[in-house]
């Protein structure tokens, strides 16, 4: 009894330390990040799973800006884990991580803030990807979204759904880097997904999600070599996806603007069908519509977007401009942004590129100047080394790192 007591009087505690900073400055757009974390170990430590899983997703989203998506992870896991660290009664398992009473006993507003955080944490992961481990961790923080979702019966009180759809979204993302599934059941799982997401986005009618859903649905089309397909689903897209309107929206809900990326996606439909002036036409609305218009230190979101454009430019005869745009929208903003330490799902393509075009030009008398640095980075074989996984993945895009450097080493060796 004395513990209950004493625990129930530091929680008052924190609970007035809470309301004393939200009394202080309550408005949270003034409110710096280490105000936010002060005010999230408060709630946290009043056990107010609420008010500290909202403080939670804002501060990780602070985190975000800042390119800091590990520190958004760790604030997201101690967040969840007030509602994981009650144990199971004697005789149950866990489900989701959970004990089933909690699950059990989750009321609307609790049910939509853990799956909300269950889905951040996922995205968050997904963005690191510096390890099987976050991979793994990503992978079973969307599973567990959509477990918790179907198993408590608060889920039926639920009328706006549209905080589910993300679970998708990253749930998609992880099927392209192969961690969903067996490579058998792929193709399978894809479209199936996709489906559902179309289906139920489009009910909804909301142009945010259902772009997403049609920019899912073309990527997807685009990977299977269903050309055709893919650009009937970007027109549809078309129709829905205003970038002034919407990316700021879309980025909120799914990290980045998938609907955006989905025009580097379509241009290379084109340039595959041999259709390249459709093709370069994209480019052209990719570097003076959209990409002015994209946050710079989402680098994640803006190499996809580019990314298959890049090569469509190289290969007709404008590799000035395809390095350009890399080094302006990409590799600049990485640098300044991130630094040497940090870390994306396409840094392993960002020196074989560099050394690509640089090489190219130079060859083609574009450039005046050679860095031998290049030469030596071509015979460290440690630099040939990228996982086939990765490889592939990035080559849904367009080229695998793999096959640039292969060309960067044939250009090289030809000086």
């Amino acid at each position: 009894i004395i513990s209950l007591l004493l625990d129930s009087y530091i929680q008052d505690i924190h609970r007035q330390a809470a309301m004393a900073i939200e009394a202080r400055v309550p408005d949270n757009e003034m409110r710096d990040y280490r105000t936010k974390v002060k005010l999230f170990s408060h709630w946290k430590g009043s056990d107010d799973t609420i008010n500290a899983g909202k403080v939670a997703l804002d501060v990780g989203m602070s985190f975000k800006l800042l390119g800091m998506n590990s520190n958004s992870a760790q604030v997201y896991r101690e967040a969840i884990n007030m509602w994981k660290r009650h144990d199971p009664p004697e005789g149950e398992e866990r489900i989701a991580g959970f004990s089933p009473l909690i699950i059990d006993s989750l009321d609307e507003e609790n049910l939509v803030t853990l799956v909300k955080l269950q889905t951040v944490l996922g995205q968050a992961l997904g963005s690191v990807f510096t390890s099987n481990d976050s991979q793994k961790e990503s992978t079973e923080a969307f599973k567990n979204a959509l477990t918790i979702l179907r198993v408590s019966p608060a889920s039926a009180e639920v009328q706006d759904r549209t905080f589910i759809f993300p679970i998708y979204s990253g749930m998609f993302f992880l099927l392209k880097y192969g961690a969903l599934c067996e490579p058998s059941e792929q193709v399978e799982t894809e479209l199936d997904l996709v489906a559902k997401f179309v289906r139920e986005t489009e009910i909804h009618c909301d142009p945010v999600h259902y772009g997403r859903a049609l920019a899912m649905q073309g990527e997807t089309y685009h990977r299977l070599g269903r050309f055709e397909e893919a650009i009937e689903s970007h027109m549809k897209l078309k129709e829905v996806y205003d970038v002034d309107k919407h990316s700021a929206l879309v980025v909120s809900a799914y990290a980045s603007d998938r609907c955006a990326q989905n025009f580097g996606c379509t241009a290379n439909c084109y340039n595959r069908l041999g259709q390249i002036d459709r093709a370069l036409k994209i480019a052209d609305h990719i570097e003076f519509n959209i990409m002015p218009k994209m946050d710079p230190k989402n680098v994640h979101n803006s190499i996809v977007t580019l990314y298959p454009i890049l090569w469509i430019l190289k290969d007709n005869g404008m590799a000035k401009r395809s390095l350009s745009l890399f080094q302006k929208y990409v590799k600049g903003p990485f640098d300044e942004f991130f630094g040497e330490d940090g870390s994306t799902p396409f840094l392993p393509s960002f020196m074989p590129f560099e050394v690509l075009l640089n090489t190219f030009l130079y060859m083609e008398h574009d450039h005046d100047e050679f860095d031998e640095n290049y030469i030596d980075w071509a015979l460290d074989l440690k630099n040939m080394e990228i996982p086939l996984r990765t490889d592939m993945s990035i080559g849904n895009f367009a080229r695998g790192p793999m096959s640039i450097s292969a060309e960067a080493c044939l250009r090289l060796s030809k000086l």
